[in-house]
């Protein structure tokens, strides 16, 4: 490609991943006057906020959250977000607990209309860039991000907030060193993978109310009946996540045996014939160990990663790391 076709993007700061950690660091940059860019490799934003649509005959259309499920709140912090999402009606609680009719009083929320939702609400006045897969980065006083395509990003600070191998494979790949110590927390933390079917069924499912089912089974981890959740009024749409152990058995299986397989173990709770279903693969679903800080900062490169891994592997848990680490950025600024 000719350099002459080469247009340089600056910015403030770049954020790789417009997951939720991305998505509420650019926020939290934004409000304090400092221009940001988030970059993600995906079609979509959101990460494992993401929400799917499968289409039959008939008008028959079924919408499924297909990553998280749902989300509680501990964190006065993180209460303030949520406190906002409710008022803007991008959530709404959906039950205060799923062991078959027995409550805790804690509300767990989702998406009015799925929880990728969440990551469109966040995402309407930032400047992200989806499709934008960054293969190379460099520093020399400013970090410059090679992606794919005839644009480059230039910015004082770089924010990574994909999951760590992702993130280490990136610095590798760019001969940037990480401090030994660092290096060798982030290396251990590892993450459990999930496979989930998305299941479009020809009659209501017989998941008991509110709609979801923590499972203590073999193959399901969870069960989610969308019909009932509220996000899938023309479809009876269920999303089974496969368990840790399932996932990792079965991962390079076909999808056909996959589906076969979860839907089967279910039969006793989806109650009906499947008309359709699709497979999704989830490489880095949940961290299985954390970094002993909310986010990781150094002092030889304005370099900053957080997201789940850094504080708990829940929204709540992004969150948090995503907050600690724009007030951090925040500071740098003086602003």
């Amino acid at each position: 490609m000719s350099s002459s076709n080469l247009q340089i993007i600056n910015s403030d700061c770049i954020i790789i991943g417009s997951g939720i950690t991305g998505l509420i660091i650019a926020t939290v940059l934004q409000r304090k006057g400092i221009k940001t860019i988030v970059l993600d490799k995906n079609s979509e934003i959101g990460g494992r906020l993401a929400t799917r649509t499968i289409s039959a005959e008939n008008s028959i259309v079924g919408i499924f959250d297909c990553g998280i499920q749902y989300f509680s709140v501990d964190s006065p912090q993180f209460q303030v977000w949520v406190d906002d999402w409710l008022e803007h009606n991008v959530i709404k609680q959906w039950s205060r607990g799923f062991a078959q009719g027995k409550e805790d009083g804690k509300p767990r929320y989702c998406g009015i209309n799925g929880m990728s939702g969440i990551a469109q609400h966040l995402a309407q006045d930032l400047d992200v860039r989806t499709d934008t897969k960054a293969n190379e980065i460099s520093y020399e006083k400013k970090w410059l991000v090679e992606t794919q395509g005839d644009q480059q990003y230039q910015g004082d600070m770089l924010v990574m907030t994909s999951s760590i191998p992702e993130s280490l494979s990136l610095l590798d790949a760019s001969f940037i060193p990480l401090p030994l110590e660092e290096r060798f927390s982030l290396e251990q933390i590892e993450y459990d993978r999930c496979i989930t079917v998305l299941a479009l069924l020809e009659k209501p499912s017989n998941i008991p109310a509110p709609g979801g089912m923590i499972l203590e089974n073999e193959y399901l981890a969870w069960l989610g009946d969308n019909h009932q959740k509220g996000i899938s009024p023309y479809g009876y749409g269920v999303t089974l996540h496969g368990t840790a152990d399932f996932s990792n058995y079965y991962w390079d299986s076909d999808d056909a045996e996959i589906a076969y397989k979860l839907v089967t173990a279910a039969a006793d709770y989806l109650d009906s014939s499947v008309i359709k279903y699709e497979v999704h693969r989830w490489r880095y679903l949940s961290p299985k160990a954390f970094y002993n800080q909310p986010f990781l900062t150094l002092l030889e490169l304005p370099l900053i990663m957080a997201g789940d891994a850094f504080v708990a592997s829940t929204v709540e848990g992004a969150v948090t790391s995503a907050i600690a680490a724009g007030e951090s950025i925040g500071q740098r600024y003086k602003v």
